[in-house]
Formats: C-alpha cells, sequence, structure tokens
C-alpha cells in the first residue's frame, strides 16, 4: 500500500515558501522508531511507518485496518485506553519481542498516535536521579545570567553527551545568538555568532514552544514514509518521531552535523532561546534521556527566569521612586511644564536614557544630551503624524525616520509617549549610536546558495563580521513600563484631575508598597521554579519514588506540595496586579441573579453544602462591572464559608440594608481593631490551619475603589462577621 500524499503539505519545498512549510503534517517519521496510527473508537490501527513491520511482523502479513490486539498484548493495549491524555502525551513502558520499549502516545484530532522507541536498559534510575540533583543544585547556586548559561551549557553536554552543546538567544526580531557554549576541544568555537531569523522559521519556533524537546538521530536517515488509510492530513505537532523538514536536513548537512537535539528555554510562555546540541555522527538518546533533558532545561528556564523577574523588579522599584519624586515636584510648582522641566535629572534616572525632551502647551524643554530645537520639532512632528498609538520606540531611528541619520550620535534610539489623546504633548527619551561589530554565522545576506538554477541554505558558517551603525542599545521593558506609567499618571491623574494632586500622591505611595510586597514575595516566598518543577515532580514521584530513601521522597513530596502552593499565591498575586489596569466595563444587572451566579460556582467549595445559605428575594439591581462585582462577591462569601465552618450549625446570609450590600457570617471573627488591616495585602489575621493568599480582600478592595465606593467590616471574637459595601 503506497503512502498517501499530504493535500496541504506543498510538492517541493524550497527556500522561497520554507516560511510556509507546515511542518507538523509532514508525512515521514524518523527511522529510530516505529509510529503507528489509530482509531481510538474502535482500536484498529488504520496507518503505520513503512519501518513497522520491522517491529510488529502481523503488519506486513495482513491488510489494514487491523485490530490493534493483533500486535500488542492486552495488558499494554489496557495501560493506554485507560490513560489516553486529553492533551500533551503519555507514555508507557513495554516489551516488544522482550527488547524494552516505550509507547508515546498522544490524540491528534480524532486520531491516536502510538510512537514505539527502543530503551536504553544500561541507565540506572537511582544515579541518574543523584545526577539530575546535583546538576539542579549548580544551577541553583548561579546568581549571574551569563554564569548560569555557562553552567547549563557544560552540565547538559555531560549529562547527554553531545560534541557540542549551545545556549542560543533570540532577540526581538528572532536572530539568535550564541552566548554560551561547551564543546569538543577540536571543534571551532561558535560562542558569540548570530543567526538570522530565516535560520529558525517562525513555525519552527512555534513548535518547540509547544513540544518542548526534539531530537534528530540521523541527518542522513532516508525517514520512513506513512501508510495511512485516512482521507484527512493528520496534525504531527506533538510526535517524537515526526520527520524534519528537507531545508533544514540540508542546512545541517552543511554544518556537517550528524545528529541533534534541540531544547526550548521559555520565559514567561515565551521562547526565550534554545538549548541546541550538535553530534558529528549519528546520536540517539531515548525518550527518558530526553526527558530529563527537557526537565533541566525547564529548570534551567525557570531560574533564567527568577533572576530576570529580580532583576526588573528592583529597577522598577527604583523607577517607581524616581517616578514619585517627579509628580512630587509637578505637585510642588503647581505647572506641569515647570515641575518637568525641573526634574530633568529624575527624567533621566527614569531609565537608561541620555537625554530626552518634554513638549507641552506648545513648549519645548530638553534634558540631557539632546539635539538643537528644530530637529526635535521636526522628529516630534513625524512621531504625531506616524506613530499610531500613545507610546512609540525604536532602537534604530534612521531605519524609521528620513531625517534620523542626522541626529543618530546622540539619537538612534526613541522612546515617546503622547499624554493626551490629542497628541500635542509628549515626553521623549533619547539613547546614542553604539556602533558595534557583530559576528555572523555566515553572511546574513547570503542564507541562500544557488547552483544550476537551484536556490539551497548557504553552505559556508564561517564567521562573518559586519558592523552596526545607527542602532542604541534596547529599550528595557520596564524602561517601557516606567515611561508608560508616567504617562498614565500625567494624562489620567494630573491632567484631568490637577486639584486631587497630594491625595493621588498618596495613592501612589500606596502603589508602590504593594510592588515592594509583591518583590519581596518573589524574592523570599517564591524561589522555586514553579510551573516546570510541579510537572516534573510529579513524573519523579511516579518514575523514581520507590527508588528513594525516606529523606528523599519526603523531600520530593514537599517539593510537589510547595510548587502546587506556589502557582495558587502566584495566580492570586497576578489577579490583584491585574486589577490595576482593568478598565471597567458597566452594565446594570439584577445582583440575585449575579449572587445566584456565583453561589452555583462554589458549589464545588467543601464546605458548601454544610453550610445554611439565605439570600434575600429583593436585593434591587447595580450598575458596575459584572466581572468585577462577581469576583468580589465571589472572595467574600469564599471567606464566609471557610470562616464559619467549624461552627456546629454554619450560616451565611446575603442581604442589603439601604444602599448598603452585605455577607454576613456566624464565624469566627475578630478584633475590631484590625478591621481596616484585614483589607491589606499578605494580611491575614488567623493561623495556618485555614488556608488562603492574604491577597482575596485586597482584591476586593481594589474591586470597590475601581467602583469609587466604599467597603467595611464589623465583626467580633467568635460571633461572626458581617462585611458591607456600596457601589
Amino acid at each position: 500500500m503506497a503512502s498517501r500524499k499530504s493535500k496541504l503539505y506543498p510538492g517541493e519545498v524550497t527556500l522561497t515558501n520554507c516560511d510556509l512549510e507546515p511542518i507538523h503534517l509532514i508525512n515521514r517519521s524518523q527511522s529510530h522508531g516505529v509510529l503507528l496510527i489509530c482509531n481510538p473508537s474502535d482500536k484498529l490501527i488504520t496507518g503505520f511507518s513503512s519501518n513497522g513491520p520491522d517491529l510488529f511482523h502481523e503488519l506486513e502479513r495482513s491488510e489494514l485496518p487491523l485490530k490493534i490486539n493483533q500486535i500488542l498484548d492486552d495488558k499494554i493495549i489496557h495501560a493506554i485506553f485507560e490513560d489516553i491524555p486529553s492533551e500533551g502525551a503519555n507514555f508507557k513502558k513495554c516489551l516488544i519481542g522482550n527488547v524494552p520499549h516505550v509507547v508515546i502516545y498522544h490524540c491528534s484530532g480524532e486520531t491516536l498516535i502510538l510512537e514505539f522507541e527502543p530503551l536504553n536498559d544500561d541507565i540506572d534510575p537511582v544515579l541518574q536521579q543523584i545526577e539530575l540533583s546535583h546538576i539542579f543544585s549548580v544551577l541553583n547556586r548561579s546568581t549571574r545570567v551569563q554564569d548560569m548559561c555557562d553552567k547549563a551549557a557544560k552540565l547538559i553536554r555531560d549529562f547527554a553527551g553531545y560534541d557540542r552543546v549551545m545556549i542560543y538567544k533570540f532577540d526581538e526580531h528572532w536572530n539568535g545568538e550564541v552566548v554560551s557554549e561547551s564543546k569538543q576541544a577540536k571543534l571551532e568555537s561558535w560562542l558569540g555568532l548570530r543567526y538570522p531569523a530565516t535560520d529558525i522559521p517562525s513555525q519552527a519556533r512555534a513548535l518547540f514552544l509547544r513540544q518542548g524537546v526534539r531530537i534528530i538521530s540521523d541527518v542522513s536517515d532516508q525517514t520512513q514514509s506513512l501508510k495511512n488509510l485516512g482521507n484527512e492530513d493528520i496534525d504531527f505537532s506533538l510526535s517524537e518521531l515526526r520527520a524534519v523538514s528537507p531545508i533544514h536536513i540540508e542546512y545541517l548537512t552543511n554544518m556537517k552535523v550528524a545528529a541533534t537535539m534541540t531544547a526550548a528555554i521559555v520565559f514567561d510562555e515565551d521562547l526565550w532561546g534554545l538549548v541546541a546540541c550538535h553530534h558529528y555522527s549519528p546520536r540517539f538518546i531515548d525518550y527518558f534521556k530526553r526527558m530529563s533533558c527537557k526537565f533541566l532545561t525547564q529548570v534551567f528556564s525557570n531560574q533564567l527566569g527568577l533572576r530576570s523577574t529580580n532583576t526588573n523588579l528592583e529597577k522598577m522599584n527604583r523607577s517607581n521612586t524616581v517616578r514619585a519624586k517627579i509628580i512630587e515636584r509637578i505637585s510642588a510648582h503647581r505647572n506641569i511644564q515647570v515641575g518637568l522641566s525641573k526634574a530633568s535629572g529624575d527624567l533621566l534616572s527614569l531609565n537608561e536614557s541620555s537625554g530626552g525632551a518634554v513638549y507641552f502647551d506648545d513648549e519645548l524643554s530638553t534634558f540631557g544630551d539632546a539635539p538643537d530645537e528644530i530637529k526635535i520639532l521636526n522628529l516630534f512632528n513625524w512621531l504625531r503624524k506616524s506613530s499610531p498609538g500613545d507610546t512609540f520606540l525604536t532602537e534604530n531611528l534612521e531605519g524609521v525616520f528620513s531625517k534620523g541619520a542626522e541626529i543618530k550620535s546622540n539619537v538612534s534610539g526613541v522612546l515617546c509617549v503622547f499624554l493626551s489623546s490629542e497628541r500635542n504633548d509628549a515626553i521623549l527619551w533619547f539613547k546614542p549610536e553604539r556602533i558595534k561589530i557583530v559576528e555572523w554565522g555566515g553572511n546574513p545576506e547570503k542564507s541562500v546558495n544557488e547552483e544550476g538554477g537551484r536556490l539551497s541554505p548557504r553552505k559556508s558558517f564561517d564567521a562573518w563580521k559586519a558592523e552596526q551603525s545607527g542602532h542604541s542599545e534596547p529599550w528595557e521593558d520596564y524602561e517601557i513600563a516606567s515611561a508608560k506609567a508616567l504617562k498614565d499618571h500625567l494624562s489620567d491623574i494630573i491632567l484631568k484631575k490637577y486639584d486631587e494632586m497630594l491625595r493621588l500622591n498618596k495613592k501612589l505611595e500606596s502603589v508602590n508598597n504593594e510592588l515592594e510586597s509583591f518583590s519581596y514575595s518573589v524574592s523570599h516566598d517564591l524561589r522555586a521554579p514553579l510551573r516546570g518543577i510541579s510537572g516534573f515532580s510529579q513524573i519523579l514521584l511516579e518514575k523514581y519514588y520507590d527508588a528513594l530513601d525516606d529523606f528523599g521522597k519526603s523531600a520530593l513530596e514537599t517539593i510537589a506540595s510547595s510548587s502546587t502552593k506556589m502557582n495558587s499565591l502566584i495566580d492570586d498575586i497576578l489577579s490583584f496586579s491585574g486589577l490595576g489596569k482593568k478598565s471597567t466595563e458597566l452594565s446594570t444587572f439584577e445582583m440575585v441573579d449575579l449572587v445566584k451566579e456565583v453561589l452555583e460556582y462554589l458549589k464545588a467549595n467543601e464546605f458548601y453544602k454544610s453550610t445554611s445559605i439565605t439570600v434575600e428575594k429583593e436585593l434591587g439591581s447595580l450598575t458596575g462591572d459584572r466581572s468585577m462585582i462577581f469576583q468580589l462577591m465571589n472572595n467574600l462569601l469564599s471567606n464566609a464559608l471557610k470562616y464559619s465552618a467549624k461552627q456546629s450549625n454554619p450560616e451565611v446570609h446575603i442581604g442589603r440594608e439601604q444602599k448598603a450590600f452585605y455577607v454576613r457570617d456566624n464565624g469566627i471573627g475578630f478584633d475590631k481593631a484590625h478591621s481596616k488591616k484585614i483589607f491589606g495585602v499578605f494580611k491575614r489575621l488567623v493561623s495556618d490551619e485555614y488556608e488562603g493568599s492574604g491577597i482575596g480582600l485586597a482584591i476586593s478592595k481594589r474591586v470597590i475603589e475601581k467602583h469609587h465606593g466604599r467597603i467595611w467590616v464589623e465583626s467580633e471574637p467568635g460571633k461572626g462577621t458581617t462585611f458591607y459595601f456600596t457601589i
């Protein structure tokens, strides 16, 4: 039976269409394993890779479709079909002809993909666990990002056994740079070389982000065709055996690379870079070792993210302090233009700029290193017409502004925020040109080679030095955030509510205090790289738990439970901080309907069924942001259920007294001296016997503030608590 040709996959992939190549639809597989295509509803094999009969002889003797129990024993079939994942992939160990294999399986639409790979039975799981623990400890001790990258490259090379391991970082344009490298001594160094974004097209980056780790065990492998009875193209995005784009194979061949492994470095759900492993002869590492490499990369990613987050928080805290001083100066002078001109030093300190300008009420003032007035006015007028939003930034002004070359020595980078919708007022920050020599892995302007009328990937990867001019240092996230925050304060607060300046300055101090609390939490309470550790600690619990001593078991259980709690805490923190940015979407609705929805949502609460809950029939209507009020009621009712649960007859009542809504319980109560403290971030008045993050009531208070209302509490120890609020 011949393999079916994909309708969607291009007949011939060339450099003219490779950026659109649907590599997830490649109907071929690598030869180090066998791929089966199965219908999960009737357990019929409807397709297989052409090397399938080498492992399952019945595939050669029988016609498709074929019952799966004709090639697999009932035990492994039962294990697979009892545990088919709704998303992602799962695996099981099995024996095929007395040879240890792993079957990795996942659903692609309504198709079940089963992939069989041999296992290396020489690996001692206990020793591997010890090795992984050592690697984790080494990475955890690294304090600098570069030191962490260097150690990660060496540790992963020692663990995986490849000839060369590189840490490859993407820039904002998806060009890549080798920022760290561990290699055999005889190999030339590629450290510091850059590669154009076209070397790893967008669809390949998306698959790395989704799958995490991929190997090519033999670049010269002819790969296996897929025999498939189905009529639809199958998405092989999560396939371990999925063959590789012929363009990429040619690219690797030109590099003289024989085998690769690539793992995604993910930070804040974005692809930060790759761990790129090269070998100069065919190399296969089994599934479990690959998953260990994925785990190590995730640990590295989270540690990297933690270091970057702490650094950014420190810079943001400093910028917040500077921003507060700027607002204070404006308040003192009662004049925005004068206040900003007097705060020129602070405007420079807000970010890493070298100069800038303020254009307000048709008056221009400059600070730091800035061009003359006419050139700035030309730039400002161009920005007013060309910038689509209220913020503009570039690190290469001459690349977008026709007169940019005239001022590039001190203005190659521009960050501009408009202070009003009319775009008549703005603050601009400048960064000077930084001429630097960039080393590329081959000439980036000749990323293709033409022979005999055919385009192919470049053949030369020798270092190519090019001078980069007209560019400044990039604008960091915290610099952009600081500029936008200042703009928000000036446009939304000072320009519109100038008479409330002193009151709003106190509010700014409160925001700074909240940010400091968040910074402290990240620095001291949220050390663990949570998401990666949570998932892989579960793998370690399932796979290696019995091989550990009592202390190891206890430590692993603690890691798993702690990461779960910390994930919950982070969610609460993000929910709290997100409310400050979210705008209110007003609508009018009946409160009794909303309360019923909240109670329906809370049915999963462990205390719901044991509590007597009453709701007044007439609560009236309310005008506000319905989703925010839902969150408010959810927080108040969750607290009422939790803190009244230990009463013999727990009761919760929802009602209205004149204009104030209330939630009343007969729970533990608290001293009225704490009635204001209770709304603070991380302020908890009870012991750890009651779970919680200490953020729920702070969120409730912020919801009320967004609606310009009031929330207060009345309580007495042992006699219950009543929360009131008005909108």
